[in-house]
C-alpha cells in the first residue's frame, strides 16, 4: 500500500511539474478575428495609408495579439492582397449596376475621390503581383461591347483610353496637384472627352 501510495503521489507531482496549471484544454479558433483583422487593417490605411499599417499595430486595434495575426497572415503584404480584393469588390459592387459606359467612368471616379487611400492601394501595382485577373476591366469590356457592339476584345482600345483619362484626374486630384477650385472644370473637361472617345469608338480599336 506504501509504495503504490508513493508511486501515485510521485505521478501527481510529476503532473505538476509538466503542467503547473493542469492539463491544456485544446485552443479554438475565433471565426470572427480574421474578420476583424481585416477591418482593423481597413481602418488604419484609410487612415494613414502605408505608414499606419503595421502589424502590431493591425493587433492592437483588432483587440488581439501580434502572434494571432500572424497566424493568419505572414506578412503585412498578404494583409495588402486581401484588402485589395476587398476593395476591388466594392468597386465591381458600385460599377455592376451602370447603364451605359460613361457611367461607369464617372463611378469610378467617384469611388476614387471617396475612398482615395483604398483607390491607391488597388492601383498600387500590388494587384499585378497578385493575379493577372481583372474583374473590373472585363465586367466594363463585356457591358461596352454590348452596349455598343461588337467583341470585348474590340473595345479594349475605348477602355484603356478612358480608363488612362479618369485614373490621370483621380491621382491629380488626390495628390492635390488639381486644386479644389480647378476641379469642376477639369471634371467638365473630362466628361466632354468622355464623350468625344465615346463618339469615336470605332477608331479606337487596337
Amino acid at each position: 500500500m506504501y509504495t503504490l501510495l508513493c508511486s501515485r503521489c510521485q505521478q501527481n507531482l510529476n503532473i505538476v511539474l509538466i503542467f503547473p496549471w493542469g492539463p491544456r484544454m485544446p485552443r479554438h479558433s475565433d471565426p470572427e478575428v480574421e474578420g476583424r483583422i481585416l477591418n482593423a487593417a481597413r481602418k488604419l490605411w484609410h487612415k494613414g495609408g502605408e505608414t499606419a499599417l503595421s502589424m502590431r499595430a493591425v493587433a492592437k486595434a483588432a483587440g488581439t495579439n501580434t502572434p494571432a495575426v500572424y497566424r493568419r497572415f505572414r506578412t503585412r503584404e498578404d494583409i495588402l492582397r486581401a484588402l485589395v480584393r476587398r476593395y476591388q469588390q466594392q468597386l465591381f459592387e458600385q460599377i455592376e449596376p451602370c447603364t451605359s459606359v460613361p457611367e461607369i467612368a464617372e463611378q469610378i471616379l467617384e469611388f476614387a475621390l471617396r475612398q482615395p487611400r483604398e483607390y491607391q492601394l488597388i492601383m498600387s501595382g500590388l494587384l499585378a503581383r497578385m493575379t493577372d485577373e481583372r474583374p473590373n476591366v472585363e465586367l466594363t469590356l463585356r457591358r461596352s461591347a454590348a452596349w455598343i457592339g461588337g467583341s470585348p476584345r474590340d473595345r479594349e482600345g475605348l477602355i484603356f483610353a478612358l480608363w488612362s483619362l479618369i485614373h490621370g484626374i483621380a491621382l491629380l486630384r488626390i495628390s492635390g496637384t488639381l486644386r479644389a477650385k480647378n476641379f469642376p472644370r477639369a471634371r467638365a473637361a473630362v466628361r466632354k472627352s468622355v464623350e468625344i472617345l465615346m463618339e469615336n469608338a470605332e477608331k479606337l480599336r487596337v
